[in-house]
């Protein structure tokens, strides 16, 4: 795996976990900004990186169970199967900017 796909994976696990700690976390889309600010990739990486958080939003199956982003990390750290699925296609649109 590549030190970038594994910052990704860090920077979603961290979502997740954080996402789940209660309100005084920041919410997953800041965090994700903030995360994807501090690595050290190209600027157009962090741009595209910063547009799919920006992009990411629910299918209409997907928001039967989840209502945003926040909620989908909260559900992936208490081990929900569709959540996980979900936060693994947000990594794999993340990796796909590099």
């Amino acid at each position: 795996m590549s030190s970038r796909r594994s910052i990704l994976a860090l920077a979603v696990a961290s979502i997740a976990v954080l996402g789940a700690c209660g309100v005084s976390a920041p919410g997953a889309r800041e965090l994700a900004t903030e995360m994807v600010a501090t690595l050290d990739v190209d600027e157009p990486v962090k741009a595209c990186m910063t547009q799919e958080i920006a992009d990411f939003s629910l299918t209409e199956e997907q928001a039967t169970g989840f209502s945003d982003l926040d909620d989908v990390a909260a559900k992936a750290a208490d081990g929900n199967e569709l959540a996980l699925r979900i936060m693994g296609d947000f990594q794999n649109a993340l990796a796909s900017c590099n």
